[in-house]
């Protein structure tokens, strides 16, 4: 594991717990355990959503030519919107954009 051997690994407990102390070293850990869990799951997230972009793109190919986009005053009112908060990023916005435009085209029949 990151070329740490049991050795270390033990030295580095062990300065931890005398740095932290024991009340305070089990907290940490779980914290740790919580971030280290929540990045695995958004990157696994990313990496599915990423390899399975492709296979949607396959699927939109072999229709009929596109359809045409209609002008932004065209969209229905019946489109959700969630009330955008102040200290959204720019790529966060589009990413929830984007994700209420997937959610109405699912809700959608095809025609």
């Amino acid at each position: 594991m990151f070329g740490i051997g049991p050795e270390e690994l033990v030295l580095v407990l062990i300065v931890a717990l005398l740095v932290l102390g024991p009340e305070r070293l089990p907290r940490v850990a779980r914290d740790v355990g919580r971030v280290v869990g929540e990045l695995r799951r958004t990157s696994d997230e990313f990496r599915e959503e990423f390899m399975n972009a492709d296979k949607f793109l396959e699927r939109q190919a072999p229709s009929a030519p596109a359809p045409v986009e209609a002008p932004p005053q065209a969209i229905p009112a019946t489109t959700p919107t969630t009330p955008s908060d102040p200290n959204e990023s720019a790529f966060d916005r589009e990413m929830r954009e984007a994700r209420e435009r997937l959610a109405a085209s699912k809700e959608k029949p095809a025609t």
